[in-house]
Parts: structure tokens; C-alpha cells; sequence
């Protein structure tokens, strides 16, 4: 899913706890605002990666800080499109080990 809608991302989000086993998520500047898409990820209980094609922390200083990052079990930042890869890996061997 893709969508610049808050409210979108929430309902994928809780859709997912029925119907996936994993979510990669690139919330893009709702990472750094978004207390009600952390919550909707905290209620979800397969693995989570958070996605930056950029690195947040080499960026302007209000994106050093994630609402996310406590929903998550990990995060990939500043590889591009490589990042969406490695994000697939990461889910794989989370779903190996549990």
C-alpha cells in the first residue's frame, strides 16, 4: 500500500493483524510525527521493519527522532531501494526465528 493519508496507513495496518504475517513500513514524515500509527503498529505482532531511503539522522534535526521506532523490531535507513531488499531479508529470518 501507498498512501500519503495518515488515517490509510492506520487502517492497513490493523487490516494486516488478519491477513499478514509481516509489515515493512516507509511512513516517510509520519515517522517523526505519528503517535496514532506507532500505536497501530504496537498492536500488531509479527514482525515489523521501519524504512528510510534516506538517512534520517544526516537530515534536518526533527527527523532524528522516530515515533515509531519503539512499535518496530528494526530499522534500515539511508540504502536507497536496496534498503526494501534487506528489509525482505530481515522479515524472512524474524519469521525463521519464531
Amino acid at each position: 500500500l501507498q498512501s500519503n493519508v495518515e488515517g490509510d496507513l492506520i487502517e492497513a495496518v490493523h487490516a494486516a493483524r488478519e491477513a499478514s504475517a509481516a509489515i515493512i513500513i516507509n511512513a516517510g514524515a509520519l515517522t517523526h510525527s505519528s503517535w496514532a500509527l506507532a500505536d497501530a503498529l504496537a498492536a500488531f505482532y509479527g514482525p515489523k521493519i521501519e524504512l528510510h531511503l534516506s538517512n534520517p539522522a544526516a537530515r534536518e534535526p526533527f527527523r532524528h527522532v522516530s515515533t515509531l521506532a519503539g512499535a518496530v523490531d528494526g530499522s534500515l535507513a539511508g540504502l536507497g531501494a536496496l534498503g526494501y531488499l534487506l528489509a525482505v531479508d530481515a522479515v524472512a529470518a524474524l519469521l525463521a526465528s519464531r
